[in-house]
């Protein structure tokens, strides 16, 4: 029996700290959510394609939709007119309002 006794004293001990940081990691976690980090839009009304977007899309969406990719050839987004043709469809991968914010100014730019 004694044997049984230590076994669940150490048990015990191991969870405290399991248990602790179970509890905790969503007060650290939802500190965390709010920072977000995204690219600046432009106060010149536009986002350069190549200056801004694509390295926005690279960051987020490489591999797969750039040179060598397995979506290159249906969707390359190292194209403009690709980009055109989605339009706020990308939203629905790029959730960061700042980098939505980017888009929306190549989108809105008249070229």
């Amino acid at each position: 029996m004694r044997g049984m006794h230590s076994t669940s004293r150490r048990l015990r001990r191991g969870l405290s700290p399991l248990i602790f940081c179970l509890l905790a990691a969503p007060v650290f976690l939802a500190g965390c959510a709010g920072e977000k980090r995204s690219m600046p839009v432009p106060a010149s009304g536009g986002g350069s394609f190549e200056a801004q977007v694509v390295p926005l899309l690279q960051a987020r969406c490489s591999p797969c939709h750039f040179a060598g990719g397995k979506m290159y050839d249906k969707l390359p987004f190292d194209r403009p007119g690709t980009i055109r043709t989605l339009g706020i469809k990308l939203f629905t991968r790029i959730k960061d309002p700042g980098d939505q914010a980017v888009i929306r100014a190549f989108l809105d730019r008249a070229d």
